[in-house]
């Protein structure tokens, strides 16, 4: 069984596109340092008893990276547990309220909205309205990488960044098992959601976990999961909200005789 931990880390408040288009950086390991953005949740927790009620606020941060940018806002991917507060983990009776903002790596803030999210997998895709400028999407790669491919990490474990100041870290590939991913390269809380890029600085996972008592190897969802996931998401949202002129910067991840 596979001991995993997520990385979103939890700060306690007192009373708290496919291919290789625009973006393509093949051979080159130049980064998308600009997809990088750094995500913080706040939770106002309240329960009311016999006519007292009583409250709490906590906040977690975690990481992610523009997937795709149109002319009313960005979409971006973090971790499904980085976006969403699950009520059920509460007891009965305690009202969950909740709100997301991003933090472009220039250190302007937006405020996010969750377009769709699987926890089964871990992964989330957010809209964040306004966030057009000073940002570049990271483009999905055409395949998944090969076991002992070399790839890179920008995140901010420990919530660890600055205005233009991003860690990046570089790491390896080490293979599949069922609907996870694994790779070797340092990670803490305030990781989980963080992009994982080839060499080309392509995206090919998506970082949630690592092991509880090895936290260099680390699990992210499969790239066949993130991509179809991804397209879908993004695709029916613009859909929805009359963006489908900006759909074909992220072309669709089946390709013709391919099994879906």
């Amino acid at each position: 069984m596979i001991r995993a931990l997520t990385l979103a880390m939890v700060l306690l408040v007192a009373s708290v596109s496919c291919g290789h288009g625009n973006g393509g950086r093949r051979g080159s390991e130049i980064l998308p340092r600009k997809s990088y953005v750094f995500i913080k949740k706040f939770v106002k927790l309240k329960k009311c008893f016999g006519g007292t009620c009583r409250e709490g606020k906590f906040a977690s941060v975690g990481s992610g990276f523009v997937i795709d940018i149109t002319k009313k806002g960005s979409y971006v991917g973090t971790a499904s547990h980085v976006c969403y507060e699950d009520q059920s983990k509460y007891i009965l009776g305690v009202k969950v309220e909740s709100k997301l903002m991003v933090e472009a790596l220039d250190g302007r803030e937006y405020d996010a909205q969750i377009v769709d999210h699987d926890p089964n997998v871990d992964i989330c895709v957010m809209f964040v309205e306004h966030m057009v400028s000073g940002v570049e999407k990271v483009v999905i790669a055409d395949e998944k990488p090969k076991e002992g491919d070399k790839v890179f990490n920008i995140a901010s474990p420990h919530g660890i960044h600055y205005k233009n100041v991003v860690p990046i870290f570089e790491g390896r590939y080490i293979g599949q098992r069922g609907d996870a991913a694994f790779y070797t390269f340092d990670a803490a809380p305030g990781s989980s959601g963080s992009m994982i890029l080839n060499r080309d600085g392509e995206l090919v996972g998506v970082l949630h976990s690592v092991f509880i008592k090895m936290r260099s190897i680390i699990v992210s969802v499969t790239f066949e999961d993130m991509k179809s996931f991804i397209y879908e998401s993004v695709s029916k949202h613009k859909k929805d909200n009359g963006l489908m002129f900006d759909i074909s910067s992220l072309p669709s991840p089946f390709q013709p005789g391919m099994k879906i």
